[in-house]
């Protein structure tokens, strides 16, 4: 399950700690920068990655290089299921979701807007980590 939105506004942001949540079907949840470059492949760079059936509490991030205008952060979540029906993305424990929660600070004291952004994920998101 993949996600990942492009940062429109001018600001930097400074990632400083990250939290990953899935229910029980979750393996691993990995948070990344993507940065475009000159070549035909993007860079990405691993923020955290984390079993989320661990404790639920902030962690730093693997890399607090900072996130720019036009990068994108993206999420993958590895799950595992032996269910014999269709497991639907919710917030109850019969359904599953995925979530990398990332804390970071701006400078000055504007706020982010409102707007979100998807993006279809796989099979578009190719990931070697």
């Amino acid at each position: 399950m993949d996600t990942m939105c492009r940062i429109k506004e001018k600001k930097t942001i400074h990632p400083f700690a990250y939290r990953t949540h899935t229910h029980s079907l979750g393996k691993v949840v990995s948070g990344y920068k993507v940065r475009a470059n000159d070549g035909d492949i993007d860079d990405w760079t691993l923020l955290g990655k984390r079993d989320p059936l661990t404790p639920q509490m902030f962690y730093p991030v693997m890399n607090n290089d900072t996130i720019e205008t036009g990068d994108m952060l993206a999420a993958r979540c590895t799950m595992e299921s032996n269910r014999d029906d269709w497991t639907m993305i919710g917030a109850t424990n019969k359904d599953e979701m995925c979530n990398f929660y990332l804390m970071y600070w701006v400078d000055k004291t504007t706020t982010f807007g409102d707007e979100i952004l998807l993006h279809a994920g796989a099979p578009l998101l190719l990931v070697e980590n």
